[in-house]
């Protein structure tokens, strides 16, 4: 069969030369926002510019906050409270006020609820009350809640060649008739995050704890009761690589490592405009090197097809039996075989043959 021609209103109207940016000593990542429109990104001109950026490098987090506005559409009882207890978590949880994996998921920090005194829910909501009547004042000692948190885990795409199915991403920069692509060293799908919710539930948790201590200091204490010891002797931890482990790891890891703050730029400042003129481009194009492929024709159908599975060939088939003889037999085995070594994905449906008259259907062999 010919090959369709291709349609000749659909001409080349323009040829770009692709050129490769060398490897940059700063990491290149791509903040993907889900919950974000594209037509309103997270910057100075839409009045929602990032403030506050941070990065776990070794365990791979990475968050940003966005200022809200208190004027508008704002909950004040709300952002003293939940501003409140995120206070009371940078004490007792992390200096960060950090819930969930980027925290390694950790238990709160021993020794540290007696710093202060935890405020029993009357004193809580007394102070608020007086914070409601001098909002503004509140708002600038840092006692509302008025940021939006967005964070993620970095998808490194340097981990593709241990053979996780990532994707791998190039930024293009176009200049005249030329293509500049830099590869971005990883992805992170910036999601909201709730950590005032987590705040909230772990100071309630603790304030309902103190009542219950407060109350078992009247009681008795409880009868001696006796423990029985057990010893089980240590051995050699023969999965090393397994999934369990290797989640547990990276909770301790990211339990242990603190956040390491980022200066953010906006994209319409200048130092974003000479950033990106000077990493987004390869300025000696005259002397750069050609590109060659390390791989042949079949090589690399290999590597943009899907994976293979063994056995998915087409097995033969034993030839049926004539009616009343043996005759043909071996023709039809034969006739078989070619087709096998033809082309071994053949599948098995493709060998047809009637049920009702096979004496005339037999060794017809349909390879469409």
């Amino acid at each position: 069969m010919a090959p369709a021609k291709a349609p000749e209103d659909d001409p080349i109207t323009a040829s770009y030369d692709v050129y490769l940016t060398p490897s940059q000593q700063e990491q290149l990542y791509l903040l993907q926002y889900l919950n974000r429109s594209r037509d309103r990104p997270y910057s100075q001109h839409y009045g929602a510019r990032p403030t506050d950026l941070r990065i776990k490098p070794k365990s791979g987090y990475l968050e940003l906050e966005v200022s809200l506005s208190t004027e508008f559409n704002f909950n004040k009882y709300q952002g003293l409270k939940w501003g409140d207890a995120l206070q009371t978590a940078r004490t007792i949880q992390n200096e960060g006020a950090t819930y969930g994996p980027a925290a390694g998921l950790g238990a709160p920090r021993r020794g540290l609820g007696s710093r202060g005194p935890l405020k029993d829910k009357a004193d809580r909501e007394l102070q608020i009350s007086n914070d409601l009547t001098e909002f503004k004042r509140a708002e600038d000692e840092g006692k509302v809640m008025h940021k939006q948190t967005l964070g993620g885990q970095i998808m490194r795409h340097e981990d593709a060649a241990a053979g996780q199915a990532l994707p791998v991403y190039y930024l293009g920069a176009f200049q005249g008739d030329q293509l500049h692509l830099s590869k971005v060293d990883g992805t992170i799908q910036m999601r909201p995050q709730f950590h005032h919710i987590d705040a909230e539930e772990h100071r309630n948790r603790l304030a309902t704890k103190k009542a219950l201590d407060a109350e078992g200091d009247a009681r008795p204490p409880p009868a001696a009761r006796g423990l029985q010891q057990s010893y089980k002797p240590e051995t050699e931890d023969k999965d090393k690589d397994a999934p369990e482990r290797k989640m547990r790891k990276a909770l301790q890891d990211a339990e242990e490592e603190s956040w390491v703050p980022l200066d953010y730029v906006d994209e319409a400042e200048d130092t974003a405009y000479e950033a990106f003129n000077e990493k987004m481009f390869l300025h000696n194009v005259d002397n750069a090197p050609k590109l060659k492929s390390t791989m042949d024709e079949e090589q690399l159908l290999d590597a943009v097809s899907g994976p293979s599975y063994e056995g998915s060939g087409r097995k033969k088939r034993r030839p049926r039996k004539r009616r009343g003889g043996q005759g043909g037999d071996e023709g039809l085995e034969e006739e078989e075989e070619a087709v096998v070594a033809a082309g071994e994905a053949l599948p098995a449906e493709e060998v047809i043959g009637a049920v009702d008259d096979e004496d005339a259907m037999d060794g017809v062999v349909a390879t469409a």
